[in-house]
């Protein structure tokens, strides 16, 4: 990319492409303290320099070289340097921070300027130079969103980089390529990216780069709902030595941000206090800001309203220095909907008129992300007013952005939410079941919109409402379905908690089947099914205005384990309590009942019942029925009839000896099988260890 050089800066180039940044590290030392050197070669050892910088993740180095260098090669006129000087200093993810974002794409546009006035030819250096103002551009349209633009010039500057074998440079055009597909939503685009990219810098052995795309492959994951991957490979990240202090802090907010969406609320407040604290070290503000206002999310969701709004503030205060407009206009959203929520509603106006001014200003057609922040703040507030008045008037702004072009889906699910909200409120009041047709559409948005976006919790959680909404429509049945659905979304993706909340209220809805009864057939008003339905709830968590209430879990008191053949032919049967030991004509009549309903129970979709007092749970794996029946509430319990399984499965010489009393038409007896003895008596005999609750104190600053 330079014209003639030295020996030493001709090396470090080549060590650049191979990624020893190092070494090359080690002889522009060596080179820069030479006597003899020249302005011009001195500056073309720091360019080099702070490319290295660049790719190391150290922009804020790389910048103050750029600065140097560009006021140094304008006195020497000296049209190359001034490009490669440029480009060192249009770093967005830096100037953000110092509130000069925009500079970036200034920077590039005058280093473009100047390349054209270079005369066109074919040679490296000329080509090179080329690919990386391309490669820029890409980054920065990739940043202000332009995605369009920004793929069409990292496709021209990755077809420069792939002639001249620059595998460094591809690695990290991927990285950009990547970027450019998370803000289209594109997330097996994005994977792929991520993935191309590790191989090329784990083929370099560059270390900082290998740490860089294990980030955005955890980022990936996190997006597309798969927590419990996203945290393992977090953890492996922040464990390697290499990865950079920037990738660190992003790890650490993403850390924090999982554990919130799983309700673990110490542990997510723990990472965002480390990221905060990294972030100030790094003066990094943008992460500040979001850690701080993530951090008095937490508190106010643990119900500490004064931390809460000392957080908010000082995150808005941050953030406000940086000039970072959509971000600056987040903050102030949360400050409005946390006076709302407190009735502080003089402050609340306060801070919807700073929101409008950003309205005003960049909103409208210009910023729809923007819009629907002010537009959803704004109709939240005159509903919550108490006038009839007001509350048309927010219905009809709630309208208004579920019609518009979706630009940022949490603010598009937020007008969602709570225009459901509204109609189920209108529902209570006049009992008017053409409500319900209102309500069954938006509905159906939340759930197409939870798919495309790859969110399991809003999927999970919009599945919990489509219950409570059959649940109103008198549709038992498909609520019960609706829920065992909604918890297997939960616990396939690690959202723990609300898997169990889901679980208990399943359990509730068993419990409640009589009242459900008594309502269909009194032909009860609608607002006693919504009462029943503790809808309220469901809306405010899919809103995130609360956090996810603890589940008391208890384990239950086991009756009778049962393996069954295709049929209803029972294989196994292990009764826990005397009763079901002694009395032969319980245990056939229960068989009996079984074999009845069990095929239109599974055709359901369903995967627990409750007969009398006992609660049953039945799951189907191959020409087998595993059926537990309990007292109690049904977590713990399925927890323990899925690991019994999964180790009955396990067991080759368990299973064939399932498999061959069933052709056999026998019953498989204790005696036969004293491992399957042991096996239940270490799963469903011994209690479950509690998990303890976090006391503890988390310090902030």
């Amino acid at each position: 990319m330079l014209d003639s050089n030295p020996a030493e800066l001709i090396r470090v180039e080549e060590l650049i492409c191979e990624a020893k940044f190092d070494e090359a590290l080690e002889i522009l030392e060596n080179f820069e303290v030479k006597r003899t050197i020249t302005q011009k070669y001195l500056l073309s050892a720091l360019i080099l320099k702070g490319r290295i910088y660049y790719y190391m993740y150290q922009g804020k180095k790389a910048i103050q070289i750029g600065e140097r260098v560009y006021k140094e090669s304008q006195e020497m006129g000296d049209i190359c340097l001034i490009i490669d000087a440029l480009l060192l200093k249009a770093d967005p993810n830096v100037l953000k921070d110092l509130g000069r974002g925009m500079d970036a794409v200034k920077y590039v546009l005058e280093a473009e300027k100047k390349f054209k006035k270079i005369e066109k030819n074919s040679s490296s250096n000329y080509m090179l130079r080329k690919a990386s103002i391309l490669s820029r551009k890409a980054y920065i349209y990739s940043f202000i969103g332009n995605a369009r633009k920004a793929l069409r010039f990292a496709m021209q500057s990755l077809e420069i980089w792939q002639k001249f074998s620059r595998k460094i440079d591809i690695a990290y055009t991927f990285q950009t390529i990547y970027w450019i597909n998370s803000f289209k939503g594109d997330r097996e685009a994005q994977l792929d990216y991520a993935k191309k990219c590790l191989a090329i810098q784990e083929e370099l052995n560059n270390r900082v780069g290998i740490a860089a795309s294990l980030y955005q492959i955890e980022w990936t994951y996190n997006l597309k709902g798969y927590f419990n991957q996203a945290i393992e490979l977090a953890r492996k990240v922040l464990a390697m030595k290499e990865t950079s202090n920037f990738h660190r802090i992003l790890l650490l907010v993403d850390l924090g941000t999982i554990y919130k969406i799983k309700g673990e609320l110490n542990q997510a407040l723990r990472y965002l206090s480390q990221c905060f604290e990294l972030a100030e070290k790094e003066n990094n503000k943008e992460n500040i800001g979001i850690s701080l206002f993530q951090i008095g999310e937490i508190y106010e969701m643990k119900g500490n309203d004064i931390k809460a709004l000392e957080y908010y503030q000082r995150s808005l205060a941050v953030i406000e220095e940086m000039r970072q407009v959509v971000l600056t206009c987040r903050s102030i959203n949360y400050l409005i909907k946390f006076n709302i929520e407190k009735d502080s509603r003089k402050q609340a106006q306060q801070y919807l008129e700073r929101l409008k001014t950003f309205y005003d200003k960049y909103g409208r057609d210009a910023n729809k992300t923007i819009t629907h922040m002010y537009l959803n703040a704004k109709a939240y507030f005159l509903k919550t007013s108490g006038r009839t008045r007001d509350r048309a008037e927010a219905e009809t702004i709630w309208r208004q952005v579920v019609n518009d072009k979706i630009s940022f889906p949490s603010e598009y699910i937020e007008a969602l939410t709570r225009l459901c909200d509204f109609l189920i409120e209108e529902l209570e009041m006049s009992n008017d079941s053409e409500v319900l047709n209102e309500i069954n559409p938006l509905i159906r948005r939340l759930d197409k919109i939870a798919k495309k976006t790859q969110s399991h919790l809003w999927l999970a959680e919009t599945k919990l409402l489509q219950a409570k909404v059959a649940l109103i429509n008198m549709e038992i049945e498909q609520g019960k379905k609706l829920m065992t659905e909604a918890q297997r979304l939960a616990e396939l993706h690690g959202l723990t908690k609300l898997a169990q909340k889901i679980s208990y209220e399943h359990d509730t809805l068993l419990g409640q089947i009589n009242q459900w009864e008594t309502l269909k057939n009194s032909d009860a008003p609608i607002s006693k099914r919504i009462q029943l339905a503790s809808i309220k709830g469901t809306i405010n968590q899919l809103e995130g205005r609360r956090a996810l209430e603890e589940i008391d879990l208890e384990d239950e008191q086991p009756t009778v384990l049962l393996i069954l053949g295709e049929g209803g032919s029972l294989v196994f049967s292990y009764p826990f309590s005397n009763e079901w030991k002694i009395d032969e004509d319980i245990f056939s009549s229960f068989l009996s009942a079984f074999t009845s309903f069990s095929t239109e129970f599974f055709s359901k979709g369903l995967d627990r019942a409750k007969l009398g007092d006992e609660m049953m749970l039945m799951e189907s794996i191959g020409s087998f029925s595993f059926c537990y029946l309990f007292r109690g509430q049904t977590y713990l319990a399925k927890q323990k009839l899925t690991k019994f399984i999964e180790e009955v499965q396990d067991d080759k010489t368990l299973w064939q000896s399932l498999e061959k009393h069933y052709k056999n038409g026998q019953i498989l007896e204790l005696n036969e099988s004293p491992q399957l003895e042991s096996l239940i008596t270490k799963i469903f005999m011994v209690k479950s260890k509690k998990k303890e609750k976090d006391s503890d104190e988390v310090n902030n600053k």
